[in-house]
């Protein structure tokens, strides 16, 4: 293999990416006067049979609108301006991508760049004949052009701003050119930053993508990475109408790949299906490199005559494509070689190497120059990042001194609503230091007394011969060891203890004293929170102040109230008397431990002492909100 780079792949890739460039290049334009708008329709239509290599009809389309740009040959609004230049685009188009003659494709496109000097709002369009342009030079074999244009239109569409949208195209021409002249260091570079824009990029892009980085794989000789390559662009537009060409195309490359990998059957398989389509759509180009592809097959299977049959029908100088002619001359030489005709192969040897020679030139001087033109768009990125970079600084100086003042002004609020929250918290955490101590107080005061009637009455009990029950006791005792150090418990545990409580209380009042809960359906005394001993102290006084001499009922009834609940320990004994309720200190423990925990609730919960008819009450109204009662936070 030669250090030249451009094999019949490179031709198939040219194809596709004239496919992407040809729908784009009017992206974004204005439309011209009512005049030229019948003309434009069919400028539409020139890049509908475009895209389905209809030759015939995209070249009659054509001709149409050249008929009408000479009958209006001084007008130079810029609506016909803009018409004729997307005229002589797609006219280079044409030549170069249906009649295989770049080099015609390359007059018309400096023509169309001609036209678009001081024309506004065609900025998309100029950039993309430029990289057509570029596109062009390379399959002439004039790579250092190739290169040097498309860094031009890179640069061009940095400048205008269409960079966003022609960016991955652009890309894909420069990675292909750094391929084509075997600097694959750089073209790696590019390669991969490609890659990494897969996610987002078009089906057709896709496809280009995959099939020129199976031909940057196959310059290096790295076979099975470009057979891989090959196959996802083939699979990418597998089974749509519309993409018969890219399909094709893709499976050509497939077979080449399949010659250099020696597997004979599976190359044939692909290069007669390649080879009859273009046939049969009777483009010359194509069908030229599948005749040097089916002479290579020959010489793979050992077909001499049937290789030297091919060469014979198809001259080597019917095509004016420089790569196409180092591929024949390549295969004729290994041919010529291989049925001992000496002299015949030494001529084409001689011409192979006349063409090497001009092609090394050819790589040198692109070489330098697409360096140059690497630097020179390096520096103008350099110098725009720098201004932008200079703004940036400047904008962040003054941001950072406003910032720095606003800190200023923040840490000083800060600090004070610092100081104040510490002193709250330091008043909050003593209050409810305080009320803990009266809470154990009250505690420590019930205990001993209650212990002691409690054990008393169970001992005359088993004097006079009746059974003794410590159970409800013992279980007060360890309920109330639980909940010595909390200042909160749920209703439900609450109303456990009450029970124990009532229960031995009631024990000592024998039949004297009835008990019973009313609990509504809709409340769950599980998620219902309230102060440790808030109903126990409120029944204690019910039982000693109400019921303890005559005796009585004692009722606790928990109920909805709007979205709060109500809990109300209700008793019929002698009641309150005209005289206000003298504040025991269970109760001024209550009231001081709502009174704090008020202080954080947004609703506030609320308790009273009153008489109902002929019956004393309390009641205590705990707020409920988002169906989770919590006596603390709303």
């Amino acid at each position: 293999m030669t250090v030249w780079p451009v094999t019949k792949r490179n031709w198939l890739k040219m194809l596709v990416m004239l496919t992407s460039i040809i729908v784009l290049f009017s992206c974004g334009e204005k439309r011209p006067s009512t005049d030229v708008s019948h003309m434009q329709q069919t400028m539409d239509s020139l890049k509908m049979w475009y895209a389905q290599m209809e030759g015939d009809s995209m070249n009659a389309a054509s001709m149409r609108i050249k008929a009408f740009l000479d009958q209006h040959p001084n007008d130079k609004s810029e609506p016909m301006r803009r018409l004729r230049a997307e005229w002589l685009k797609a006219r280079g188009v044409y030549f170069t991508a249906i009649k295989g003659q770049p080099d015609s494709g390359i007059v018309y496109t400096e023509r169309a760049l001609e036209e678009m000097k001081d024309l506004r709002g065609v900025d998309v369009l100029r950039v993309l004949a430029m990289a057509n342009r570029a596109e062009f030079y390379r399959q002439l074999g004039q790579l250092d052009k190739s290169a040097d244009g498309y860094l031009q239109a890179i640069q061009m569409a940095d400048s205008t701003g269409t960079g966003d949208s022609l960016g991955i195209p652009l890309m894909l021409g420069v990675s292909t050119a750094y391929t084509f002249m075997g600097d694959y260091h750089n073209g790696h570079r590019w390669w991969e930053r490609l890659k990494s824009l897969l996610p987002v990029m078009k089906r057709d892009d896709q496809f280009i993508y995959y099939n020129n980085l199976g031909n940057d794989y196959f310059f290096q000789e790295n076979y099975q990475d470009a057979r891989d390559c090959f196959r996802k662009a083939a699979d990418l537009v597998k089974g749509d109408e519309a993409k018969l060409w890219d399909y094709y195309t893709a499976l050509g490359n497939l077979g080449e790949i399949y010659i250099c990998l020696h597997q004979a059957d599976s190359a044939r398989q692909l290069i007669e299906q390649v080879d009859s389509f273009f046939h049969r759509v009777n483009f010359p180009p194509l069908i030229y490199y599948m005749a040097t592809s089916r002479m290579e097959l020959k010489m793979l299977e050992g077909d001499m005559q049937g290789a030297l049959a091919i060469a014979s029908a198809s001259p080597k100088d019917d095509i004016s494509i420089p790569a196409a002619k180092v591929l024949r001359l390549k295969a004729l030489e290994q041919l010529m070689r291989k049925t001992g005709r000496w002299q015949e192969a030494m001529n084409v040897h001689e011409e192979l190497h006349g063409l090497n020679d001009s092609i090394h030139a050819a790589q040198s001087a692109m070489r330098m120059s697409a360096q140059l033109y690497q630097y020179k768009h390096d520096k103008e990125r350099m110098k725009q990042q720098q201004e932008i970079d200079h703004q940036q600084l400047r904008a962040q100086l003054a941001f950072a001194l406003s910032a720095v003042a606003m800190l200023a002004v923040v840490v000083v609020i800060g600090l004070n609503e610092l100081r104040r929250r510490k002193h709250r918290l330091q008043e909050m955490a003593t209050r409810q230091q305080i009320i803990s101590l009266h809470m154990e107080n009250v505690r420590n005061r019930i205990t001993p007394h209650f212990i002691y009637n409690a054990l008393n009455h169970e001992m005359l009990e088993q004097m006079e011969g009746r059974a003794v029950d410590l159970n409800a006791l013992t279980q007060l005792l360890r309920r109330g060891v639980d909940q010595a150090d909390m200042l909160e418990t749920t209703l439900e545990e609450e109303l456990r203890f009450v029970d124990y409580y009532v229960e031995i209380e009631g024990r000592q009042m024998a039949d004297k004293l009835q008990y019973r809960k009313e609990i509504a359906p809709d409340v769950d005394t599980s998620k219902v929170n309230l102060p440790a001993m808030t109903i126990q102290i409120f029944v204690e006084n019910a039982i000693k102040h109400g019921l303890q001499r005559r005796g009585g009922e004692l009722t606790i009834r928990v109920s909805r109230q709007d979205d709060n609940t109500l809990i109300e320990v209700i008793d019929n004994g002698q009641g309150l008397g005209k005289s206000a309720p003298k504040e025991h200190t269970g109760m001024r423990v209550v009231r001081q431990t709502i009174q704090m925990l008020n202080d954080h609730n947004h609703r506030q919960i609320t308790f009273g002492i009153g008489t109902i008819s002929t019956t004393k009450s309390s009641r205590v109204v705990i707020n409920k909100v988002k169906h989770k009662t919590n006596y603390i936070y709303e």
